[in-house]
């Protein structure tokens, strides 16, 4: 035991304390609690061929907006600035580039075809029965997304961690080596008659026996014997763990941010959803169309667009605008919101997140390693959450999210993407020393630096804010995922943009 060794007492309150909240990993401020789902679709009936709506912003919710609207026969044209749809569901794949702002550096994406990151959204709950819903109608096929698994690492540099630190160790190893050193101190003290257990003598044999069985002792004198699964040999501390935090993961349900599994993701990529959507709006929705000004006044709306490719501006006439623009775009757009709509408005927030992908040569993750899908989990590393990829497996290459976490970590956001992408290596090689060997190309997403998101989600407004925003402000209508009660998740936009247009089509229908 560890040179303070707890008391059986302490040890057993621990164990009850495996079912808690689990480590936080990263600087995502958003990965909290998720909202409530969206609830089921609204069901509107009526047509309005004669009603001009104009949705400004080719994001998931604004191509929901466009979408419900051209079903119920509105005179509906989506605008998007950037040549593509989908705004933070962006699947990074051979050919993309973009431009950051504040320096002018730019990217060309050289991964293989067929290799991708999602650069924005990455995982749908299978609660988030919305976007599922979308997904089964526009015919996305999805597939399982690895949000743990038993063979990933735990790797801390911290030495007030204790001796485990330094090292990587793998969740197979803390689950079972928490479960059989606290189920052997159990299985000891019910044997010894030292614990006040209020069951008859059969249960305590079969409880005792569960114990055996789950925790891996022996049945004559209950000694943990760590099994051949934990994929190690010896055993770790069970102070040593304790003072880890490790054992924060190790729970009887595996619930992970997003929720308990099974989560998934679209074949492809993300941008799958977006591009289904597109499909299915043809040339209601229009790219290359920045929004400069929106007037609204008592019988219209007028909105001032700039063609991104020529410079030449023209002006929109509709009788409603829903707005899917990211709030932190939408801030600094001349809109004639009403004072309180502004303050509203002004009032959200965005994540400063930042992605990276680097394609490696080999998929060592899975040949030297046995990993499939899920993550690492280290704060010292300072990666944010480093991932591995969850479709192609046993192929040659594959691509890692070598980062997920804030833009600003480490100074991050202050370097050159040459410098961004040797702090990744050099954190990633600790744990894995093959990264160097493999790594062949990079591809650093920094949603603040990108231009017409200068951002990534939203920040979760409070119950107020969500109220204000959630009104309509004249004949504009705000659908974007920042003025949801989720606007980190996919969901989120489905159900900010299912609010508006049920809104909207309830007063057009009264007249």
């Amino acid at each position: 035991m560890s040179p303070n060794p707890l008391s059986r007492r302490q040890v057993l309150k621990t164990f009850g304390l495996l079912g808690g909240t689990s480590l936080m990993l990263g600087a995502m401020d958003a990965w909290e609690l998720k909202g409530a789902p969206a609830g089921p679709r609204p069901q509107l009936r009526g047509t309005q061929p004669s009603t001009r709506v104009l949705v400004l912003g080719g994001g998931i919710s604004g191509l929901i907006a466009g979408h419900e609207l051209r079903k119920l026969n509105y005179d509906v044209r989506v605008l998007e600035a950037r040549d593509w749809a989908g705004g933070l569901t962006w699947t990074v794949q051979r050919g993309d580039r973009h431009t950051e702002m504040d320096t002018g550096e730019r990217q060309v994406c050289d991964f293989d075809e067929g290799h991708y990151i999602n650069a924005g959204a990455w995982r749908i709950p299978h609660s988030d029965e919305g976007i599922i819903g979308y997904c089964r109608e526009l015919g996305v096929e999805l597939q399982v997304f690895i949000n743990a698994s038993d063979a990933n690492f735990f790797y801390e540099e911290n030495p007030d961690l204790g001796p485990l630190s330094g090292q990587r160790v793998r969740l197979a190893e803390v689950k079972a080596d928490m479960w059989g050193s606290t189920t052997e101190l159990l299985a000891k003290a019910m044997n010894q008659g030292d614990i006040d257990v209020p069951l008859s003598g059969d249960d305590l044999e079969r409880l005792t026996q569960f114990l055996v069985r789950s925790g891996y002792l022996d049945s004559e004198d209950y000694v943990y014997s760590p099994p051949a699964a934990r994929r190690s040999e010896g055993r770790h501390d069970l102070g040593a763990l304790l003072q880890s935090g490790f054992w924060a993961r190790a729970r009887s349900l595996n619930q992970e941010t997003g929720g308990p599994a099974p989560l998934f993701q679209p074949i492809g990529g993300m941008q799958q959803i977006a591009f289904a959507f597109e499909r299915e709006l043809g040339d209601r929705l229009e790219f290359n169309s920045e929004v400069r000004t929106v007037r609204q006044g008592e019988d219209d709306v007028r909105v001032v667009v700039r063609d991104t490719r020529t410079g030449e501006e023209r002006e929109e006439v509709a009788d409603y605008v829903v707005c899917c623009l990211p709030m932190s775009i939408l801030q600094k757009i001349d809109v004639n919101f009403s004072p309180e709509m502004a303050q509203a408005v002004s009032e959200t927030g965005h994540a400063a997140v930042a992605k990276m992908g680097l394609q490696m040569a080999r998929r060592f993750w899975e040949e030297d390693e046995g990993i499939f899908g899920g993550h690492l989990w280290s704060r010292s590393l300072q990666l944010g959450e480093f991932s591995y990829p969850c479709y192609d497996y046993f192929a040659q290459k594959g691509v890692l999210l070598g980062y997920y976490g804030s833009s600003r970590q480490a100074g991050l956001d202050q370097l050159p993407v040459r410098g961004r992408i040797e702090h990744v290596l050099t954190q990633a090689s600790k744990v894995h020393p093959q990264m160097r060997e493999e790594f062949e190309h990079a591809y650093a997403v920094w949603w603040e630096k990108i231009e017409y998101s200068e951002g990534a989600y939203g920040r979760g407004p409070s119950d107020d804010l969500l109220t204000r925003l959630g009104r309509a402000d004249g004949r504009l209508y705000i659908g974007c995922a920042g003025a949801s009660e989720d606007p980190a998740w996919l969901e989120g936009a489905v159900h900010a943009a299912w609010r508006s247009v049920e809104a909207l089509h309830e007063r057009v229908m009264r007249g």
